[in-house]
């Protein structure tokens, strides 16, 4: 009776009738009048033929207590265990799974137990039911299915309770993935536990796995038979910064980017280490190899495809996994033969004309000219590979050239790309006129830009620059102080150029932005020498239009730069990784919070570890392919030292930092746009929308009050840790967030979900469709801007073309950098989107926070609607117009591939 949640005493009217007819039968017999008739006659009845009240009662409650006495009864109840097969199995793993489905047969199998919410009053222990093994693993052994379903029976007493965790025993030889866990037999109904985990055998980790049911419990709320498991499930995840991790490992810890070089392989390859008083840096997932020969501070590199250590629940799944090997083998096909073609003739690696960059989308890398031709018969791999493998060496035509060829070339489409392309958050509008830098005049020159009113005052529509000002009309990409300081260093390098850059627009009457002046600057060659700055402006002749294209060039090479280390490396990969390893180590499963972020944090870890590995390392991808070459995490640390604050991420905070917006209670969103047509913003207001009304509804019904904020000790304990150590270089700042009421909690929230999500997926998911064809948008300029007297501006006269094409990077640099952004821009089969979850039914047994999830789905597909009008209304003309792609960079959903769209939960690539 206990277990349906009421007493006998609740079930009868004896106890009540009982009572009354006591006081009757003590002299009360006005007390009579109040039975119902049927009642008064039973008291009629006994008191003729029944023993007087007082020894009836007597005798009820001896009889109670006999009941009570009782031992409980024993019941049986089932677990259905879902098991997740791998697709793919290689021989090694085909034979462990034999071996382990006969010797399951022999008695070494599965074992499970649960365990309730509430204590053993004899023992003081957590209730556990009896041992039960899984059965079904040898019968089942041959089926294909990818998800196999076993059986458990356990033996519980009727005061068992509710089961609110469950133990899992391998003693296979192999682990195997558990998706799920469903107990049937107690009158609650099913409980579910979500698992998502891979189970090692005893061999490799003794103790039995803990899997909590999906109830949510805050701290100080856990039941008694929970608190003892969910501190230790805890202590088992945390690191303490000894050791080397082991790929089976689910240990959670915290070390410095000290891998990113390798001193070993000479000087050239060593890197400085990132995270520290010197280079401030945020924390990454410790692994703890061991240190480097030539330098013991620096960590021993695990090379490619070597696996780097990542917790064994956080690594990619089967699906993801099969993406980046189709990734892999195209990138061997499309960088192999401009490889072995430049290792023969080192002329083939430069562009002629822009009809060889084009053959890259229309014929691959079958290029015809007699001398490539000898040498592909000279190659037998290569021309086997031509044979065999039509299609896979032509690249993917990006959708920048899909519906105007040429629309790179125009200005407006270099504007509207600063509000609609790969990094639509560094424009920002002008307050003062002119532009200041914020470096040491003593070191870089005068503050203020070169560029004056007479540069641009011809381009602003009759006004004068005071009133462009005040009518918020002008605009600026300001990369001069993030370039500068570095310039000289990138400048050094072979075959490297670069400008500290600024660009002034205009906002024009139809809502668009024209460029009206870039400044290119340089540093003084020597301190107190004045800077070397050009200013160019729209161009009215041929060759100040060359001129012009190359300026915009260099701009779009800054750009670039930022958009990658800054924006989209540095702010949603590596400042998120410190709050989802502390997650980890401080929130319980049961959390509330924990279950909220959970899927906004799956597979972030691996992604950044495979960067660390491929992308960020020395020699890596993004030095070979990025103007600053080997300073460029540099560039990444000064911007974490000087510019991130986790106060201006969220998108509000952000547009109104940028001038992008101004407070105006009287709009939806409390702010009103500066640029009404801004497709990143007003698309990305849509979903920081829901994604804000979701979480104050999920925060609100867990914490109702300060107090149960401030006292949330595992929630405490995971933002202080996130902070103090996860970004111990900038934990005194005076701007992180309190975290003491529900709505500072919410904000953050929201902030962290945004970024995680819908920011990463803007940032992201355009790199190959708008910056997949490289005169568009160069990642690295070879050559400077000529001017009258230099070595080079004679040749740049006589073919300005061929000049332009050899500024940019080579084919082999180019084709290596078309093969990365191709896989980044890819959605796998398996990528969960906003608003979906794989169980949505399920990850909580919190009913009112299901709904609420599906509310916040419902808002989300709302908003990809209202994209999709806003893309067909030819009044918003930076994405709707002839020849102009649409903005779906922030549409939620997307089939897999490149889709240029799509909105995942988390960083998952």
């Amino acid at each position: 009776m206990e277990i349906l949640g009421s007493s006998l005493s609740q079930r009868t009217l004896l106890p009540s009738t009982s009572s009354l007819l006591f006081r009757a039968a003590a002299g009360e017999q006005s007390s009579l009048r109040f039975l119902p008739v049927w009642e008064r006659r039973i008291f009629l009845a006994r008191r003729a033929v029944r023993p007087p009240v007082v020894a009836t009662m007597v005798l009820q409650e001896r009889a109670v207590s006999a009941e009570a006495e009782e031992k409980p009864v024993r019941f049986k109840v089932r677990a259905a265990v879902t098991v997740r097969r791998k697709k793919k199995e290689d021989l090694k793993e085909a034979a462990v799974n034999q071996f382990d489905a006969f010797f399951d047969k022999m008695g070494k199998n599965v074992v499970l137990e649960l365990i309730s919410t509430k204590l053993d009053r004899k023992t003081g222990k957590p209730k556990a039911s009896n041992r039960a093994e899984l059965r079904g693993w040898f019968e089942k052994k041959a089926a294909k299915e990818e998800r196999a379903v076993y059986t458990a029976d356990f033996s519980v007493d009727s005061d068992f309770g509710v089961p609110g965790a469950i133990t899992v025993l391998n003693r296979h030889h192999g682990e195997f993935f558990v998706e799920s866990v469903v107990v049937e037999g107690f009158a609650c109904g099913p409980v579910h536990f979500p698992c998502n985990s891979w189970v090692q055998p005893t061999r490799i980790h003794p103790t039995k796995r803990v899997f909590f049911s999906n109830k949510p419990y805050l701290p100080s709320e856990t039941p008694l038979g929970l608190r003892e498991l969910r501190q230790q499930e805890l202590k088992e995840l945390r690191g303490d910064g000894k050791g080397e991790r082991k790929p089976s490992d689910r240990v959670f810890d915290y070390g410095t980017y000290n891998d990113l070089g390798n001193p070993d392989r000479g000087i050239e390859f060593a890197r400085p280490t990132l995270g520290g008083e010197k280079k401030p840096y945020p924390r990454r997932l410790r692994t703890g190899r061991s240190p480097t020969i030539s330098d013991p501070e620096a960590e021993s590199r695990v090379e490619d495809p070597m696996p780097i250590y990542v917790p064994r629940d956080e690594r990619f799944e089967e699906g993801k996994e099969e993406m980046l090997a189709a990734g892999a083998w195209k990138a061997v096909l499309h960088n192999l033969v401009p490889m072995l073609l430049a290792g023969f003739c080192p002329d083939i690696n430069e562009f002629k004309s822009f009809h060889e960059v084009d053959n890259l989308f229309k014929e691959g890398l079958r290029l015809k000219q007699s001398l490539q031709d000898q040498l592909l018969h000279k190659l037998p791999l290569v021309s086997k590979i031509e044979e065999s493998s039509d299609g896979l060496l032509r690249y993917d035509t990006p959708n920048i050239i899909t519906k105007d060829k040429f629309a790179w070339l125009r200005d407006d489409e270099f504007a509207r790309q600063t509000l609609a392309g790969i990094n639509p958050v560094n424009i920002q509008r002008l307050q003062a006129f002119p532009p200041a830098s914020k470096l040491d005049p003593a070191v870089y020159g005068p503050l203020e830009s070169s560029i004056n009113e007479e540069h641009i005052v011809s381009h602003l529509d009759g006004m004068s620059v005071q009133q462009a000002l005040e009518e918020k009309k002008l605009f600026m990409l300001d990369f001069h102080d993030t370039y500068l300081p570095f310039v000289d260093r990138i400048n050094a390098q072979d075959g490297r150029k670069a400008y500290g850059t600024r660009t002034l627009f205009f906002l024009t009457k139809l809502g668009t932005l024209k460029p009206i002046a870039i400044e290119l600057s340089l540093p003084p060659t020597r301190p107190g020498d004045p800077r070397a700055n050009r200013v160019l402006t729209p161009p009215t002749d041929a060759t100040g239009n060359w001129l012009w294209q190359l300026a915009k060039a260099h701009v779009c090479s800054n750009d670039a730069g930022v958009h990658q280390l800054v924006n989209h490396w540095l702010k949603t990969h590596a400042c998120m990784e410190p709050f989802i390893v502390a997650a980890h180590r401080q929130l319980s499963a049961m959390h509330p919070v924990f279950k909220l972020l959970k899927p906004h944090m799956r597979y972030t870890l691996h992604v950044n570890a495979l960067a660390r590995q491929i992308l960020i390392s020395g020699g890596g991808v993004i030095e070979s392919g990025f103007s600053p070459g080997h300073v460029c995490m540099e560039i990444s640390t000064a911007a974490y030292r000087d510019h991130w604050r986790i106060d201006q991420e969220g998108l509000p905070a952000d547009l109104l930092r940028r001038g992008m917006a101004v407070e105006d209670e009287t709009r939806p969103y409390g702010l009103r746009l500066v640029i009404e047509d801004y497709p990143y913003a007003a698309d990305g207001l849509l979903l920081w929308s829901a994604i804000e009304k979701w979480v104050d509804k999920y925060v609100a019904a867990y914490y109702p009050d300060a107090d149960s904020v401030r006292f949330d000790s595992e929630l405490q304990s995971w933002y202080s840790e996130a902070v103090n150590v996860g970004h111990a270089d900038k934990r005194n700042a005076p701007w992180w967030p309190r975290l003491k009421s529900p709505g500072e909690l919410s904000a953050f929230l929201t902030t962290l979900v945004w970024l995680c999500s819908s920011q990463h997926a803007a940032l992201n998911f355009g790199q190959y469709p708008l910056g997949g064809y490289i005169p568009n948008r160069p990642p690295l300029m070879r050559r400077l801007v000529p001017a009258e007297g230099d070595p080079e501006y004679e040749y740049f006269r006589r073919d300005p073309a061929r000049y332009f094409l050899a500024s940019l990077p080579s084919l082999t640099q180019a084709t290596t950098f078309m093969t990365v952004i191709d896989t980044l821009s890819t959605h796998s089969a398996d990528e969960e989107y906003l608003g979906e979850r794989p169980d949505p039914y399920t990850w909580t047994a919190d009913g009112e926070m299901v709904e609420a999830f599906h509310e916040f789905a419902a808002e989300v597909r709302g908003a990809e609607a209202e994209i999709a009008r806003r893309n067909a209304d030819p009044a918003r003309r930076n994405r709707c117009g002839a020849g102009v792609l649409p903005y779906e960079l922030l549409a939620p959903s997307s089939g897999p591939g490149i889709t240029c769209r799509g909105v995942p939960n988390s960083v998952t690539i």
